[in-house]
């Protein structure tokens, strides 16, 4: 009789050793998509079939503000991207049972907000540190001849 209690209190210790280790079998991943024109895009399809398994594809779709979220099992995925039915990105991911986070910008790259930072010195002679300054530069944008 005195090995009821113990096998009980192993049974509800390793219950709990058990369910710690299931939400790393999963990762979870979401992202927002921006459109061609800038504005969150709502609709997308974001597509997830796993490499090597026969495992149907587990599929998001992005709501008004772009967003889209979704749990994945461990293993190596083709995550695509189709927007209006059509792929727009396919890239290949892994999932670890970490969380990730992965967005799409669709806008041409001309268009993006690229910001460019210089590093600009205290001055000859001077005690000022240096700091970081925005050149304001665009990616279009030809450099100024000096």
């Amino acid at each position: 009789m005195v090995w009821r209690p113990f096998i009980a209190s192993f049974l509800f210790a390793s219950s709990f050793a058990f369910s710690t280790t299931l939400p790393a079998q999963t990762s979870s991943v979401e992202g927002n998509v921006v459109g061609a024109d800038g504005r969150p895009l709502k609709d997308a399809e974001v597509r997830f079939e796993q490499k090597g398994a026969a495992v149907s594809p587990i599929i998001s779709r992005t709501d008004v503000s772009g967003h889209y979220t979704v749990a994945l099992p461990r293993g190596m995925y083709k995550m695509t991207l189709l927007v209006a039915g059509k792929v727009s990105a396919s890239i290949t991911v892994k999932a670890t049972g970490a969380n990730s986070r992965i967005d799409f910008d669709l806008r041409p790259s001309a268009e993006k907000r690229i910001k460019h930072y210089v590093w600009v010195s205290g001055g000859t002679g001077s005690h000022l540190p240096g700091h970081w300054v925005e050149a304001g530069i665009r990616a279009a944008t030809p450099s100024p001849a000096p």
